[in-house]
């Protein structure tokens, strides 16, 4: 059995894979216990004992720093742009794509011609949902705020192609023409939350669409914690239809850097 361990800047994940399978997740979110004792936590919760681990990679901000005690010969320290996108590919069964990390910020990856390459990203990511959803709702728990964000109606908040014109054969009507610059007096705060989800979601899906184009490949694969909420989904259906690429949400991908670490620590691919 091998462990992933991703330090993200807001989150700390845990998986455990053997072979071709992922057999477990763990996400720690804010204040985070020290290194070891998390494994230790980790390894007692799923009654794994400590001889069944032969390798863990670990990889993030600071992964370098982390002091792992007893577990220190086991670790292997995986570069995060190499995990990411190893963890992409794999979890997607692609041999080549741009991967798209929504964490704190967003990182694209293009992963070619076997290498992982970083090409860009933003500031834009959860973490900006993290701060957004703390002073204009005060909501400090993520969760909380995508549950907000599933009742609403963005239409009330961002002006759209229809708002303007009938649209043409390649810009339908659904797309947005200004992300939250309609703010319809009766836009209710469900609304604006997603609204504001959907300007991160786009921001990051619009980046990947143009990464394909300068890159040639028609792959996109979205990861972090984000890509496992149904916004994601319908924002990326839609993008795939837009772009005429092939946009995909894997099963794990909010795992993929951890996974990636895991299988670049043992199986070097």
């Amino acid at each position: 059995m091998i462990l992933g361990y991703d330090k993200g800047a807001s989150a700390v994940k845990l998986v455990a894979i053997d072979g071709d399978t992922v057999l477990l997740e763990k996400c720690v979110v804010g204040s985070v216990p020290g290194t070891e004792a998390l494994l230790s936590d980790f390894l007692t919760e799923n009654g794994i004992g400590e001889e069944q681990i032969s390798l863990i990679g670990t990889t993030g901000v600071g992964a370098e720093n982390c002091r792992f005690g007893r577990f220190t010969a086991k670790v292997r320290i995986i570069p995060e742009i190499e995990a990411t996108g190893a963890g992409g590919l794999w979890l997607s069964g692609l041999d080549e794509s741009v991967i798209v990390s929504i964490g704190t910020g967003t990182a694209i990856i293009l992963a070619k011609n076997g290498r992982f390459t970083h090409i860009g990203g933003s500031g834009v990511g959860s973490g900006t949902l993290r701060g957004l959803a703390k002073k204009m709702f005060g909501i400090t728990d993520l969760r909380a705020f995508f549950a907000l964000a599933e009742k609403g109606d963005r239409l009330t908040v961002d002006i759209t192609i229809g708002d303007l014109f009938s649209g043409t054969d390649t810009l339908p009507l659904n797309l947005t023409a200004s992300n939250l610059a309609k703010a319809s007096e009766g836009a209710t705060e469900a609304d604006w939350a997603r609204a504001l989800v959907n300007t991160v979601m786009e921001v990051s899906g619009s980046h990947a669409a143009l990464a394909c184009r300068g890159f040639g490949v028609t792959n996109v694969v979205i990861t972090g914690g984000i890509s496992q909420t149904a916004a994601a989904k319908a924002v990326y259906d839609n993008f795939s239809r837009l772009y005429q690429l092939n946009y995909s949400i894997p099963g794990h991908s909010g795992y993929a850097t951890a996974i990636g670490a895991a299988r670049r620590a043992g199986y070097g691919i």
